[in-house]
């Protein structure tokens, strides 16, 4: 077999310029730098890095969204319960809580949190006693529910809830315990205390029945 007579193709010489001094084993580095953008890149991550772990991590100055919520949340709290933080207490003050609805869905909620436990989910009696009969140990008028919850009862039995309720929220949810008269549920306690009259009306005469004020 004949061999071929055309010459090797010689290595093509690289210019000096583009090539740097390094010499490993006779191979030489092409000095090929890497592009501005990916330096730009680069550099920024670092910044944004940085400036991440300041601000949520060591300067917490930017709220997340739960956060703004929350803040939300309580400054329109704030400013709802600031609408009757400035009527005195009086009878006219807890009729109109007891005919509101949103007021008295408030008042529900803060039953819920503070009074289910001892007075029964829907007032029904447990620990403490049944709130929806005619029946009081404490309260002869609805000004007294204010009291009762701000200052305690029975010895210590029933809690001051001064200190973890603002004077606004024991109002409504006095007015909604209130409310629940004249439901007459059953209840595992018997009756305790005395009948009371009826609850005022808003013109201020009693009504008809105790179950006549529910709203």
């Amino acid at each position: 077999m004949s061999q071929s007579t055309e010459p090797m193709s010689q290595p093509t010489e690289v210019s000096e310029e583009i090539l740097t001094d390094h010499n490993y084993d006779g191979i030489m580095e092409y000095d090929n730098p890497t592009p501005g953008w990916w330096h730009l890149i680069w550099f920024g991550s670092i910044v944004w890095s940085i400036l991440y772990l300041m601000v949520y991590h060591f300067a917490p100055i930017i709220p997340t969204p739960q956060e703004k919520h929350a803040m939300m949340t309580r400054d329109a709290q704030l400013r709802k319960y600031g609408e009757i933080a400035a009527i005195p207490l009086s009878d006219e003050k807890m009729l109109m809580l007891m005919n509101d609805e949103d007021w008295q869905a408030d008042g529900a909620k803060l039953y819920t949190t503070w009074c289910a436990s001892c007075h029964g989910a829907r007032g029904e009696g447990f620990q403490g006693p049944n709130m929806t009969d005619d029946h009081y140990k404490n309260i002869k008028k609805l000004t007294d529910f204010v009291d009762v919850i701000k200052y305690g009862a029975a010895g210590g039995l029933m809690p001051p809830q001064e200190q973890v309720l603002s004077d606004s929220k024991i109002s409504v949810v006095a007015a909604y315990m209130a409310s629940l008269r004249g439901k007459n549920l059953e209840s595992s306690r018997p009756a305790e205390g005395e009948i009371i009259p009826p609850w005022p009306t808003a013109s201020g005469s009693p009504t008809d029945s105790p179950a006549d004020s529910t709203p």
